[in-house]
């Protein structure tokens, strides 16, 4: 397997970390220059001798598709393929000239291949033309894993639920079966022959018309959804269900699924300020749409997977979150609130757009999160996030060539695109130690190759950006034509494993298909790459590869010299190095690759030969030795003790090894005899494991006399060679069994409970366990069989405590008794308010206790009796607090009863509250046509009461010398309004309006007003 020596990632994959400095840019006010800051650069008058071409899938890609798989088995070596493969087309675009370009996945053997990603390209004709292929190698791997899942998901270390699957591992190099272990954050690829990590990665890659008011983007338009009930959200219908909820400032992680709809009743979102929860949602849904229409109105493409689906976005993810990231597991993003001291909400148009971009990209090139590619991974998101901001030409969030300038409140950049090493981390100059480098650092080589092919080197409006080295200046192309090569490239030239040299490779590709191979686009293609350090002299990977040994598993006797030479190519002719492990005791291999000396001890040992070259790349082949010789006793028990009646299994006894010569021999023609075994002992030695060589000899029986002796092992070879071992042991009489385990004694009803219980802990000299007796205090004693771990007592006083306790019997005698005791609980229950109008909350409170003790850590449930109903209702569940106390909140809107219901946990009886009412009002508004009415001029009077109760008496009412008196009487209408019809004479009249109260709810008045009649 080729190996790329990398760093170690800490980074979230695919995450944004904004980090970085620099000095602040200070914002031009000049009109001109803020018109120019909403335009993308113009292409140079120079460039342009051909028309763009746009990838377009049409109605040919189905048959596109399938003369690409016939074109792919009559080329089968172009694609490195094996016997045992099978492709599988995923997608497929045809450009406008006819040409065809299909991407394929790749299994072998029925198994998924890393790295075993192609795309096929054909001509109108569908005639094969050329391939881009991700693996290095035709895969040759066993059919069976020698590591076994556990142990692979052992060695990839995640924490948390894990998902494990056996694929071929052909994303650098040889090809290995090996194990993908994916967890929640990261994936780790397991050799499944030698157990090692291959690779890890993370994998978090950090209808209706309605306006909003953003942080970032200002006063704009959204596209929102209205739900039944009328109330609208932040979920885009028109762009595959785009969706925005929030994330109440959990980490979406460690508390998957914890998040909130975000709503509004007017569809007027965000005030502008963080004040405002939705004022995130407003710039994420705004940049979420833009992103679609740009990807669509610019690609033809149908959201990020071209599947016509949208991605959910979180919002106020975690506290004080500096970061924003993107998932490939989930296909969603997260947005922190950012640190309020230093900090805004990452959620600017570039930052929005450049985490789906990590989308586009899983969905095409699926970019392995380490190395260079990983560089690649991220500079293509800050790529769109620059694009889509250049296209969304808000007023508010200025387009640039910087990323995530508008989260620092000093203004200052996490990147610069014109010259990446401005923040002191990023590269802006290719070197081969950039695959070393954090993804996020790396990524400036594509940052900084985009702007000049779009922009030009030099000073501009959007920056300076300087040639590496000698390299020539660059007359930039434009942000259009820059980005439908970068697109192509993209989606039909790069794949899983590409580098920079390959993404050179795939641009210049991209260019010819569109514009022409001798055009102006492709030449700045070219030397826009040559002004960030590449210039094609550089290898694609650059890796070794181990030449096969003539004799994989060679033969070597004890005390006869061994001579093997390893060999290796490499495509940079460096010098290479070879080291070994595990080779045969005796032999050794020098730098050159020269394996001799002398073999000193027998067996079948796995080596591991590796190569390397300057650059600390490498691969690696297996030897596996066959080295003979006499008998050997790898395993002896030195002393035995046991006990009578206590039966012996293992560890009394010897493991003898023919390995290798068991080959060549029946496994039978290996003797193993004993003599001074104890009583009640016998001798056994199963065949061996194939495979193994191994003998294990084993004493096993249960001993029936106690003692003490010497007993001695011999194995004998078929050539008469003997190794014998001896062990020393001592039978000792048998003890009382011990306590049971786990006692435990739950609540099952009124006034009953369960014990259960498990065995006592099987110990050495214990004495057959014939028994088990319970006693109960206040109460009985009852004798049960020995196979018996639970008993149910019944009868009992949920207000009084009890001890029970439970001992084994034997014919040795009693066991030491487990005591556990059950005690009552008291519940209490207590309101804010016991009268309340409809709308309005009342907290409930109490505590559930255990005499003084407070009982923590679980829950109670809440209970409620509506008035006029017999049946009580389950409200909530509470969390019962470190001291004892619980809280709810509650909004009835008829008068109720509430109730705490303990249902008891292990050693607690259960316990319920009191039940208080609560009595709700009705809620009344009442408001007169016009408060100046003409004496004797009807007006009218209206209003609503709530809850909505058609039919209930309404009264009008007016104040007389400190009484109040009914002027007229109405009923609420089926929507709860009201109305009254009714002329004054002149003067002041005080009035008010009241409901009339009922079973369900007590009576509401409205407030005091007056009307002046004149």
């Amino acid at each position: 397997m080729a190996v790329r020596h990398r760093r170690t990632l800490i980074a979230l994959a695919a995450t944004l970390v904004l980090t970085g400095g620099g000095c602040a840019i200070a914002e031009d006010n000049d009109d001109s220059t803020a018109r120019l800051a909403q335009e993308q650069p113009a292409a140079a008058k120079t460039a342009s001798s051909g028309t763009p071409a746009s990838p377009a899938p049409g109605k040919k890609a189905p048959a596109a598709a399938e003369k690409a798989q016939t074109e792919v088995r009559r080329n089968s070596a172009a694609v490195k393929s094996a016997p045992e493969d099978v492709f599988r087309p995923v997608d497929t675009t045809v450009d406008p000239s006819g040409e065809q370009h299909v991407r394929f996945h790749r299994t072998h053997q029925g198994l998924p291949v890393l790295g075993g990603d192609f795309v096929v390209h054909s001509d109108a004709s569908g005639n094969f033309r050329s391939a881009t292929v991700a693996q290095d190698q035709v895969i040759d791997v066993p059919a069976t894993a020698k590591i076994s899942r556990q142990q692979a998901i052992k060695t990839a270390g995640l924490r948390g639920k894990v998902e494990a699957r056996l694929v071929v591992d052909a994303l650098d190099g040889k090809p290995a079966l090996a194990w993908e272990i994916t967890g929640a954050e990261k994936v780790v690829v397991v050799d499944a022959t030698t157990g090692k990590v291959r690779l890890s990665y993370e994998t978090v890659h950090t209808g209706e018309k309605g306006t909003g008011k953003g942080l970032h983007v200002g006063d704009v338009e959204l596209n929102t959804t209205k739900r039944a009930d009328g109330v609208y959200t932040l979920t885009d219908p028109d762009r595959g269900g785009n969706t925005v909820r929030d994330a109440l400032n959990n980490d979406y992680y460690s508390q998957i699924g914890a998040s909130a709809e975000l709503t509004d009743a007017d569809n007027a979102w965000g005030d502008g300020t963080r004040l405002d929860r939705a004022t995130d949602g407003v710039d994420v849904l705004y940049s979420m749409a833009k992103t679609w229409d740009y990807l669509q109105e610019t690609f033809g493409r149908s959201g990020l997977f071209n599947d016509g689906k949208g991605t959910t976005a979180y919002v106020h993810e975690f506290v004080k979150q500096n970061n924003a990231w993107w998932s490939g597991t989930c296909r969603c993003m997260a947005f922190g609130d950012g640190d309020p001291a230093t900090r805004n909400p990452y959620t600017p148009i570039d930052i929005v757009a450049h985490e789906m971009a990590h989308g586009l990209t899983d969905a095409t090139a699926d970019f392995v999160y380490s190395g260079e590619s990983g560089g690649l991974n991220e500079s293509s998101s800050d790529i769109f996030g620059t694009l889509v901001e250049f296209s969304a030409a808000n007023p508010a969030d200025k387009p640039d060539y910087t990323i995530s300038e508008k989260t620092r409140l000093d203004g200052t950049p996490s990147r610069w695109m014109d010259e990446p090493s401005k923040d002191g981390k990023s590269v802006s100059c290719w070197t081969p130690t950039t695959k070393d480098l954090d993804v996020h650092y790396s990524s400036g080589i594509g940052n900084k190759f985009f702007y000049n092919l779009a922009v030009g080197s030099g000073a501009s409006a959007w920056g300076d950006s300087k040639p590496c080295g000698n390299a020539a200046p660059v007359v930039g192309i434009g942000n259009d034509k820059a980005a439908r090569i970068w697109y192509r490239a993209l989606t039909l030239y790069m794949v899983s494993n590409s580098n920079y040299a390959n993404a050179r490779e795939a641009t210049l590709s991209a260019a010819a298909d569109l514009y022409g191979a001798d055009s102006v686009e492709r030449n700045t293609v070219d030397v826009a790459w040559r002004a960030v350090g590449l210039d094609g002299t550089q290898l694609p990977y650059g890796t070794p590869s181990m030449l096969p040994f003539p004799d994989s598993s060679p033969a070597a006797e004890i005390g006869k010299p061994v001579r093997i030479q390893a060999a290796a190519t490499d495509p940079q002719k460096q010098q290479l190095t070879f080291s070994a492990t595990g080779l045969p005791a005796g032999v050794t291999i020098d730098a050159n690759g020269l394996i001799s000396g002398t073999p000193i001890i027998r067996g079948r040992p796995l080596s591991k030969i590796t190569v390397t070259d300057p650059d600390g790349n490498s691969d690696y082949d297996y030897l596996l030795w066959v080295v003979k010789g006499p008998p050997v006793m790898k395993l002896i028990a030195p002393t035995m003790t046991g006990y009578v009646e206590t039966p012996v299994f293992r560890g009394f006894g010897a493991t003898f090894t023919e390995e290798p010569d068991i080959d060549d021999q029946p496994w039978d023609a290996f003797k193993v005899t004993a003599t001074g075994l104890p009583e009640g002992l016998d001798l056994s030695v199963p065949k061996p494991v194939p495979g193994s060589g191994l003998y294990v000899a084993s004493i096993t029986g249960i001993p029936t006399k106690a003692g003490s002796g010497t007993t001695v092992l011999t194995g004998t070879d078929p050539d008469g060679n003997q190794v014998s071992g001896s062990i020393q042991w001592e039978i000792l009489p048998a003890g009382l069994p011990a306590e049971p385990n786990n006692l435990t004694v739950i609540p099952e009803g009124a006034g009953v409970a369960t014990l259960a219980w498990e065995p006592p802990t099987s110990q050495a000299g214990t004495s057959t366990r014939t028994g088990y007796v319970v006693r109960v205090t206040p109460g009985t004693e009852t004798k049960l069989k020995a196979s018996a771990q639970t008993h149910t007592v019944s009868g009992l006083d949920p207000r009084q405590t009890y001890t029970f306790s439970v001992h084994a019997t034997s014919k040795a005698g009693d066991g030491a008794a487990k005591t556990v005791t059950i005690a009552p609980a008291t519940a209490s229950l207590s309101l804010s308010a016991t009268v309340i109008t409809d709308g309005q909350a009342v907290t409930l409170s109490g505590k559930v206790l255990q005499g003084s003790s407070p009982i923590a850590n679980t829950t109670a449930t809440l209970e409620q009796l509506a008035a006029g109903s017999s049946t009580w209702v389950r409200v909530s569940s509470v969390q019962l607090y470190s001291n004892g106390a619980w809280q709810a909140s509650v909004r009835p809107t008829v008068t109720t009863a509430y109730r705490l219901r303990f249902d008891g946990r292990a050693g607690i009886w259960p316990a319920t509250s009191p039940a208080p009412w609560i009595a709700v009002r009705y809620a009344v508004s009442a408001k007169p046509a016009t408060a100046t009415p003409k004496a004797g001029q009807k007006i009218t009077i209206g209003g609503s009461g709530r809850p909505v109760r058609a039919g209930t008496l309404v009264t009008l009412q007016h104040a007389v010398g400190g009484r109040w008196v009914d002027l007229a009487t109405t009923r609420m209408y089926s929507n709860g309004a009201y109305s009254f019809s009714r002329a004054f004479t002149r003067g002041t009249w005080t009035l008010r309006v009241v409901v009339a109260g009922g079973t369900q709810n007590a009576t509401g008045i409205s407030g005091n007003f007056t009307v002046k009649a004149s």
